[in-house]
């Protein structure tokens, strides 16, 4: 008989974060699902409360303790961070700066959860996915708020990655995940006149992530994965670096 494989999605009760769910469900994993908002419509096996009204660290250190109160001397094989959200605003932009709280909460700050859950609960050798973008690869002068909080998301899996100081378990892979346009009834209807046929189905994104976390062999840890589609074929996944600097680029001060 199969060991019980066990996983933890962050954002479980957002539209990709349900199908997530609903991906790893079919195919026998034990779901622990965990959203600020709307976690009673996420089709998990337990859900962990992540009240929105409180700050994020006692967010985050009421997840870990009720996760580690249900997993008991078990651990995770993988955890996925779905959470975020999309918010524009130029330098001009009077919600500027409001926006920007927004997203960094959502993202960066739920990937740090993430990550700090990691350390205390994931088995060794296991995965670890972050909430990515393909815009945070350029500069998103349109957007701010979303640009720099999944640039920094993007930072966060490169600096995961270096399991000699991340302070994760041994043989962690940390990967980002990296959508253009995903195909939601929100960008349907604010994008009517848009190409459906590059938009990849958040099924065929979820069914990749369970993929990826039953074998994280296939996955190159400080990588951000790329989602492309085009012509209605199966999407596709592609690595690539985050952005970097490196030391020699800088003058000694």
């Amino acid at each position: 008989m199969a060991a019980t494989r066990r996983v933890l999605i962050i954002g479980s009760g957002g539209q990709l974060g349900r199908a997530v769910g609903q991906a790893f469900k079919a195919r026998q994993w034990l779901t622990f699902g965990a959203d600020a908002h709307a976690a009673a419509k996420a089709p998990v096996t337990h859900i962990l409360a992540m009240d929105s009204g409180s700050a994020p660290e006692d967010q985050g250190r009421q997840l870990v303790s009720e996760l580690q109160r249900k997993l008991g001397s078990e651990r995770l094989d993988a955890i996925v961070n779905v959470a975020g959200g999309f918010a524009m605003g130029s330098a001009s932009d009077p919600a500027v700066v409001a926006n920007t709280k927004a997203m960094v909460e959502s993202s960066v700050y739920t990937s740090v959860i993430a990550a700090h859950a990691a350390s205390l609960a994931l088995r060794p050798g296991g995965l670890l996915i972050l909430p990515g973008a393909t815009a945070a690869f350029g500069p998103t002068a349109w957007s701010l708020p979303y640009g720099a909080a999944k640039a920094a998301v993007h930072h966060l899996v490169r600096s995961l990655a270096d399991m000699e100081t991340s302070g994760l378990p041994a043989g962690v892979k940390t990967i980002g995940l990296a959508p253009q346009t995903l195909d939601t009834p929100q960008n349907r209807e604010a994008l009517p006149a848009a190409d459906r046929g590059s938009w990849a189905s958040l099924e065929e994104v979820a069914e990749q992530l369970e993929t990826w976390c039953a074998d994280p062999s296939a996955v190159e840890s400080g990588k951000v994965y790329v989602i492309r589609k085009a012509n209605s074929l199966p999407a596709t996944f592609e690595a690539k670096n985050p952005m970097m600097f490196f030391a020699s680029n800088f003058e000694n001060s």
